[in-house]
């Protein structure tokens, strides 16, 4: 099962593709593909996530899920059609339909591959808990967790942090990655006022941030 959720707003001509530890052999044919298409591919093995292609997953079926990352704009109004990036979509196509002619063509059907994760991926926080605002990247090569964005107005965009800002502490919590993440921000209340590290163009930096309820 191949899941494009979303691919309209790629930035930076890079583009996650997580999924590729659900068979073997999957990261390679990707890369050989890629030789055509030079796109900067972000992998993850892992089969699950907050999209379509997690209940194939759990049914022993391969996956793989093409992102183009999250964005301020996401599920809001503003999400308008001229910030879509056809070029940009059509280059992940092109590697797709790469991808789908050969698993689709006279090769054995792929062997699935299990690959364990204690805890479900979450974005920001998830749907409960206090409110904090940031909007994560996807790539999980980083010592912290990136920032694709940060919603205007929220409280992390009132202390001060944006786009790229390196988030490494979460009041006593280090944080290593988006799980780390997840468990630290419900681990507080709306009204709570968390110290927070994060690293910007290579400098540490520290901001007070008062985290509030969801609407």
């Amino acid at each position: 099962m191949l899941n494009f959720d979303m691919i309209g707003r790629l930035g930076g001509n890079r583009v996650f593709v997580g999924g590729v530890g659900t068979s073997p052999g999957f990261e390679d044919l990707l890369e050989g593909f890629n030789d055509e298409v030079g796109l900067d591919l972000d992998f993850s093995e892992s089969g699950s996530g907050s999209s379509d292609h997690t209940s194939f997953n759990l049914k022993d079926i391969p996956v793989l899920f093409f992102f183009s990352g999250l964005h301020g704009d996401y599920h809001k109004p503003s999400d308008t059609a001229e910030k879509i990036n056809a070029q940009g979509a059509r280059n992940v196509l092109r590697l797709a339909y790469r991808m789908i002619g050969h698993v689709a063509g006279d090769v054995p059907r792929p062997e699935y591959t299990e690959v364990f994760q204690a805890r479900p991926l979450a974005g920001s926080g998830g749907g409960y808990g206090p409110y904090f605002g940031s909007i994560p990247d996807f790539r999980d090569d980083l010592d912290g967790v990136m920032f694709a964005d940060v919603t205007s107005g929220s409280p992390a965009a009132k202390a001060g942090l944006g786009p790229g800002d390196i988030l490494t502490r979460f009041g006593e919590y280090v944080v290593g990655n988006l799980y780390d993440f997840t468990f630290a921000l419900r681990a507080h209340q709306p009204g709570d006022v968390v110290t927070v590290v994060f690293r910007r163009d290579g400098e540490e930096m520290t901001r007070e941030v008062t985290l509030e309820a969801r609407q």
